[in-house]
């Protein structure tokens, strides 16, 4: 039932399939399915029937101690409540919401935890703005010469024009089982979903890469 009810508030804006080529805030269109084969089935992994997005990112010749100044650093800052950059009709445009949190910080162990909530758009307009909410985990390991990056616990809330918004899981919403067709494309309401979700998750490996240098 939430599926239906996302999907007929999602039909009141304009539809939205031509998603970045590469990171969050890139303005670059896309126009057809075939050019979107990054988002395609297997771009949204699961463990253990959960969504959860994996992987190490390398610093080379960078202590432990190290990686930890840098990441919680780049933590704290990302994750400040209400931060905001741009103007909401900009296409690079980003905020944090006020359950924005750096949650926890352990030098001795490495471990840095971060409470994600900040709105993800999907189109800017001059006269409307279609987004949703996105709520997520993100887990970083950090040891000698690498940090481990671990993105999990997503969910949306989506009102899409309507007093009333609904909130779906990652599960229920942006899998290959519920977002891919027979046809093996994107189906066009999760679909924005689904991309902008892969974006986020590029962006941020992409800021703690060049973090890390």
């Amino acid at each position: 039932m939430k599926k239906i009810i996302i999907a007929l508030m999602a039909l009141s804006m304009p539809l939205f399939i031509n998603a970045q080529s590469s990171g969050l805030f890139s303005k670059k269109k896309i126009k057809t399915q075939k050019e979107i084969t990054e988002y395609l089935a297997g771009a949204v992994p699961e463990e253990n029937g959960k969504v959860v997005f994996k992987t190490v990112i390398s610093a080379p010749g960078k202590s432990k101690a190290e990686l930890y100044n840098i990441v919680s650093s780049w933590a704290n800052l990302r994750y400040t409540p209400e931060q905001a950059r741009g103007v909401w009709t900009d296409a690079d445009f980003f905020h944090n919401t006020e359950y924005a949190q750096l949650t926890e910080a352990n030098k001795e162990s490495g471990f840095i935890s971060c409470r994600g909530a900040e709105e993800m758009i999907f189109s800017n307009k001059a006269l409307a703005k279609d987004y949703t909410y996105v709520y997520y985990t993100l887990k970083l390991q950090v040891k000698d010469g690498a940090v481990e990056f671990n993105m999990g616990n997503l969910a949306y809330l989506y009102a899409g024009g309507s007093e009333n918004p609904e909130r779906v899981t990652a599960e229920e919403w942006i899998t290959d089982a519920e977002c891919i067709t027979k046809k093996g494309e994107l189906r066009r309401i999760s679909g924005k979903f689904r991309v902008k979700t892969v974006d986020l998750k590029d962006e941020l490996i992409k800021e703690i890469s060049e973090a890390v240098k």
